[in-house]
């Protein structure tokens, strides 16, 4: 009799412990992550096998605040920032040892392996964001922004949007853009030779281009490019990594990141393309595009741009329409004044976007939105919330 009341209590220990596990519903209880060994994977660059969105989410939820209690460090960016980083770094096997390319460990597997590039989306003032360039790769978006700041005695570009709070020690176009690219690209470019084809930042569609704003902030446009080529750009050109107009043939070839200059850059071509003409580097390309201006459109535009922007003030200024207060969105005669410049710039083979449009309260942002993707036929939608921006698509 005792070995039967011993088997019932054990029976019964076990009823309760499987019982704690499972809600009332019958469903699996999510437990606070403990799991040590799981951790340690995300602080040494282990892949967790998660990506996107999903890694955006558990990584601030579970990851985040456990390294920051185990493992403190200097920050550099953001606790946040730096953390994710280490987790990003490439799986190398000890066979791959002192390779650089491996795609399946690489960082554009682990951000988004899963996702589906959103080629309709601008991350508009994407430097603000808790993790730049990486977050907005997670989403799939096809289009980041970066303000850049020359820097006294330095040949880096500070980025952000107000010069007063610069860190140009941390925060810089090679540190938070160009850098982490130029190494995204070379973990999954396993060839050799610079004219073979190059696969881009997204997983599920190599051939989709990243574009690539750079908003010059500094009143020395031209000191601002130069630094721009020689110190930035200029590996990612050797490699074989940016789009590029051929000044010889006259058409574009297309590559895994497109740059826009955009904000005070220089026009004068002698800047642009070298005191030869000769393009940049003397490769007879140019290796940047120029954001064109919606409300102005010339035929050279044709030949320096892929894209054209504009804000919807000054679209509206250049119309006859009889400026609204936009409490219900876009009146009529604004959508049809704004319509013949769409037009225009897709007659060139110009993108457009349009910035400047309210963003609150959300309501009417969501309605300004779907008339400029479905009424307008707007290219890119410059977005801040790039959750709910991904999700129209």
């Amino acid at each position: 009799m005792f070995r039967t009341l011993a088997t019932g209590a054990l029976l019964m220990a076990a009823v309760f412990w499987a019982g704690t596990l499972v809600n009332v519903h019958g469903k699996p209880v999510l437990f606070p992550f403990t799991n040590h060994i799981t951790a340690s994977a995300a602080n040494t660059g282990k892949n967790l096998g998660i990506t996107g969105m999903g890694l955006l989410d558990y990584f601030k939820s579970q990851v985040m605040p456990r390294s920051t209690l185990e493992k403190p460090h200097d920050v550099l960016v953001s606790s946040f920032y730096d953390a994710f980083v280490e987790y990003l770094s490439p799986d190398v096997t000890h066979s791959q040892k002192g390779q650089i390319c491996f795609p399946e460990g690489s960082t554009v597997s682990k951000l988004n392996r899963d996702v589906n590039p959103v080629t309709n989306v601008h991350s508009h003032n994407d430097y603000w964001r808790d993790l730049p360039l990486f977050e907005a790769l997670c989403y799939g978006i096809a289009s980041v922004e970066a303000d850049v700041w020359l820097i006294d005695g330095s040949e880096e570009l500070a980025v952000g949007h107000n010069q007063a709070f610069l860190d140009p020690e941390h925060r810089t176009l090679n540190s938070l853009y160009t850098g982490p690219l130029l190494s995204m690209l070379n973990e999954v470019n396993c060839l050799e030779d610079v004219q073979d084809h190059k696969y881009g930042v997204f997983y599920n569609s190599p051939e989709t281009t990243l574009y690539l704003y750079i908003d010059f902030k500094s009143e020395d446009s031209s000191q601002t490019y130069s630094h721009l080529v020689e110190n930035h750009l200029r590996p990612l050109i050797e490699a074989g990594y940016l789009t590029y107009f051929d000044l010889q043939a006259k058409h574009i070839e297309w590559n895994p990141i497109t740059v826009i200059l955009t904000g005070d850059y220089p026009t004068d071509l002698n800047i642009l393309d070298g005191n030869d003409g000769d393009g940049i580097l003397h490769t007879n390309q140019r290796f940047v595009f120029l954001d064109a201006p919606l409300y102005d459109l010339q035929d050279q535009h044709e030949q320096l741009s892929v894209v054209a922007s504009a804000s919807l003030s000054q679209l509206l200024r250049n119309c006859s329409a009889k400026p609204t207060a936009h409490i219900n969105g876009l009146s009529n005669d604004e959508i049809d004044c704004i319509k013949p410049f769409i037009a225009d710039a897709h007659r060139r083979n110009l993108k457009t976007r349009i910035w400047g449009v309210p963003d609150w309260p959300n309501t009417l942002r969501k309605q300004l939105w779907s008339q400029q993707v479905y009424d307008l036929q707007v290219d890119f939608l410059n977005a801040d919330n790039l959750y709910e921006a991904s999700h129209l698509f």
